[in-house]
């Protein structure tokens, strides 16, 4: 009895390359086995090609990296126009989603990193944390170091709860891991540090960042950045 074998035309066809269908593999794999898989060879192995035919659309690995930040960044919605009644909360809230759209692509922070974001959605995302702080009153230069300052908080963060997502380490094991180390330690040698225990891990991730961001916002009220001599 013979075999009936599928023919190159019986085949589904794969569907055509374009630098989308590149980046959303690239996502895909980030997803599954985390920034470090993202190469042009698992990429190509997720679309079924080979490395050469993603040169079309992205020229490097790195390339790659900024051109899938910038789709992630895409997802965040900018909000409402800025009101200087409330440039603060709307400031928190536009910064909060920044960092739960990351977080929903684990290790996407770590491109931004020593790597300054120039994409279209990235740069729109700046330019409306800048339309915010100037509702604000706040003036160019300490936003220009804020901004650095803020991103960089942000990126930290994110790439943070990565690597224990990564290490698949819970909230409390984190705590506990802490807590573990430190009394290991002399406690009539660090009699400060060890009055405060329960408090250097109190409080939730979310509680933390929002409090990190206040910390910094209202620091912009008394704080200026140095007169610079160029």
């Amino acid at each position: 009895m013979s075999v009936m074998r599928n023919s190159p035309r019986s085949q589904p066809a794969k569907p055509p390359l374009s630098k989308d269908a590149v980046l959303q593999a690239g996502l895909r794999v980030l997803r599954k086995k985390g920034i470090d898989a993202v190469t042009m060879r698992a990429v190509a192995a997720e679309l079924d090609t080979g490395a050469a035919s993603l040169y079309v659309y992205v020229a490097n690995r790195q390339a790659l990296l900024d051109e899938m930040f910038d789709l992630v960044i895409g997802e965040i919605e900018l909000g409402d126009e800025p009101d200087p009644r409330r440039w603060r909360e709307q400031l928190v809230a536009l910064l909060t989603r920044i960092l739960e759209t990351m977080e929903r692509h684990q290790g996407i922070a770590r491109v931004p990193l020593a790597n300054v974001p120039t994409g279209p959605h990235a740069t729109a995302v700046a330019d409306g944390v800048i339309a915010l702080l100037r509702a604000g009153g706040i003036d160019d230069r300490s936003i220009a170091w804020f901004v650095d300052l803020v991103f960089l908080y942000i990126n930290a963060t994110a790439y943070e709860t990565a690597i224990y997502e990564e290490e698949g380490v819970a909230e409390e094991e984190i705590d506990e891991a802490i807590a573990v180390g430190f009394n290991r330690l002399d406690r009539w040698r660090y009699p400060n540090l060890f009055s405060m225990l329960d408090l250097l891990t109190s409080g939730s991730g979310e509680e933390r960042f929002r409090f990190g961001l206040q910390l910094l916002i209202e620091g912009l009220l008394h704080v200026t950045p140095p007169e610079i001599n160029r």
